[in-house]
């Protein structure tokens, strides 16, 4: 499940009282104020929708990296004619991790244009960190790695701008288990598994610059522009000489210096995007300092914490569970359907008489 509903229980006085208080306070705002505030949201709403296609991205570039670790292991630990079963596993994997990117990115690029969800019931958003969880398990399974943790592990460790990180445990083992690919296999199965694991991961390395790409093109122009500016620049470096070079070097087999090249540029992709959700995050958080509702202030934690909802706009805890309430467990967005949430807001403020103040 990717939404999650509130349990909370309001009563009926609760939630009239909650509307007046609304209905009043959303009479006080002048036109000029609703307008500026209307763009402050849509922006922080975009930022959002950003953090969590950059989220989708990075993952599955991280999950990528694990199970193509994990398949180096496993065939450097079972006999020659099980490698061609292992490279076999990986490619269900990452079958499977590409799918949970692309349904994630679908569903984000879907709440770009709110209106195309104004008819839908909307919930609270699902946590990212709880996702890629689940994601991490799936895969792991698909693959046969027996601990999911230590598996995407050994990938989330080196992401670092300079490539592979020197120093790490993790680091070691990845550099180790490319070793194994120095010396071309006398076995015909384990020589084509091991050829057919780099070219499948190769090829997804290739897709994920696409898509990293396609993700900037969308993202940078609701960006500030030093920071769309800094974007620019570290993608390209994705495509410099250095970066898509393969040494010519006849005393390994080829493979090695294929694969190793491949995992640096998804290790450098993944880095950028941990960058990339940083800078989003930080713009998500600091557009938007209150409850389009009720119009106080953001908390932390408690009843005004944001709750982000399934088409990335931000409300206030306390006005999403009575909200939630009032419509019975089946509420829509009140940003979405401004004018419905109006209408039931003042309708209920005045006793069932229309009108009142503009909201969002």
């Amino acid at each position: 499940m990717d939404l999650q509903t509130s349990s909370v229980t309001k009563s009926t006085q609760d939630c009239a009282s909650w509307m007046q208080r609304v209905h009043d306070a959303q009479r006080k705002r002048t036109p000029e104020a609703v307008a500026s505030a209307r763009q402050k949201y849509e922006q922080s709403r975009q930022h959002v929708q950003n953090v969590r296609k950059c989220k989708a991205v990075k993952s599955h570039a991280l999950r990528s990296k694990a199970l193509a670790t994990e398949s180096l292991r496993q065939m450097a630990t079972s006999a020659p004619e099980e490698a061609t079963r292992v490279q076999e596993r990986w490619q269900s994997a990452q079958l499977a991790s590409k799918a949970r990117q692309d349904r994630s990115y679908a569903k984000r690029s879907m709440a770009l244009a709110p209106q195309a969800l104004g008819s839908v019931q909307a919930e609270v958003m699902s946590d990212a960190e709880a996702s890629d969880e689940e994601a991490a398990a799936e895969v792991a399974q698909l693959v046969g790695a027996s601990d999911a943790g230590a598996m995407m592990a050994v990938a989330i460790a080196p992401v670092a701008p300079a490539g592979f990180a020197s120093g790490t445990g993790s680091t070691d083992t990845v550099q180790s288990l490319l070793g194994e690919l120095r010396r071309e296999p006398a076995s015909e199965s384990e020589c084509s598994a091991k050829f057919m694991l780099y070219e499948g991961y190769a090829s997804e390395v290739e897709q994920m610059r696409s898509t990293l790409f396609k993700f900037y093109e969308e993202s940078g122009p609701s960006c500030p522009p030093v920071i769309a500016a800094g974007m620019r620049k570290e993608i390209k470096g994705i495509d410099t000489a250095e970066s898509m070079g393969i040494p010519d070097d006849s005393r390994d087999w080829f493979v090695y210096h294929m694969m190793r090249q491949a995992e640096r540029n998804n290790t450098k992709m993944a880095s950028i995007l941990d960058g990339f959700e940083k800078k989003l995050e930080f713009l998500a958080s600091n557009d938007q300092k209150e409850c389009p509702v009720c119009l106080e202030a953001f908390e932390e934690d408690g009843a005004r914490a944001p709750e982000t909802l399934s088409c990335c706009h931000k409300v206030c805890k306390d006005c999403w569970e009575h909200w939630s309430a009032a419509n019975h467990g089946r509420p829509f967005c009140p940003l979405c359907r401004h004018d419905e949430f109006l209408g039931a807001v003042a309708a209920q403020a005045v006793g069932g008489v229309g009108g009142g103040g503009d909201f969002l």
